[in-house]
């Protein structure tokens, strides 16, 4: 059993739970590994916290997924509110994981002991380069796509086209490609290093 587990905390509106669904759709079908999606929202549908995991079993002998919530410590996090780091701790995230923030709601980021941390302004790139914060979480799908190892772009970019409208695939693609970009940046530069 290698459990690999994701979980984005936010507020409603800023497309966690896309986010989640975008990497468990990614993986079931793009992988065709076993992965499943949990999650939750306050009252308020906008505005309000809300959360959302997707536990992968990168195991191909495992037949199952027994248990369907991502269990802390993570292999990944997103951090994308203020309520949400507030309620962070960096036991939250394993050793060798990530933790990725949204820079441009977050304005201070302090995890002490770990090296995989990355500041992205996600909801900023959106509005002020595509137009709209709704696409915050395309450019987060192309932040996990090329920080990890679990799937190829490619891969990523089909559930894409699969997944969203038809109106909206061109500025989501431009969007995932932003994220995906700027991780390249960063591993260019530790590479460098």
């Amino acid at each position: 059993m290698a459990r690999y587990e994701v979980r984005a905390v936010g507020y409603g509106g800023q497309g966690v739970i896309t986010l989640s669904k975008l990497i468990t759709t990614a993986i079931v079908t793009g992988k065709r590994l076993l992965a499943v999606h949990t999650e939750a929202y306050s009252a308020a549908a906008r505005g309000g916290l809300c959360w959302a995991e997707c536990v992968i079993e990168l195991d191909r002998d495992v037949k199952s997924i027994y248990y369907p919530r991502a269990l802390s410590p993570y292999d990944f996090l997103f951090v994308l509110s203020n309520e949400a780091y507030r309620n962070f701790s960096s036991a939250d995230v394993k050793e060798d994981g990530w933790v990725v923030w949204d820079s441009s709601i977050i304005r201070t980021f302090k995890m002490e002991d770990h090296a995989n941390i990355l500041g992205i302004p996600a909801q900023e790139m959106a509005i002020k380069q595509l137009g709209s914060n709704f696409l915050g979480s395309a450019i987060l799908f192309g932040t996990f796509t090329g920080l990890t190892s679990i799937l190829e772009k490619d891969t990523a970019r089909s559930i894409l086209k699969s997944m969203l409208p038809g109106h909206y695939l061109e500025k989501n693609l431009k969007a995932f490609e932003m994220g995906y970009q700027f991780t390249v940046g960063l591993k260019k530069r530790a590479r460098d290093a």
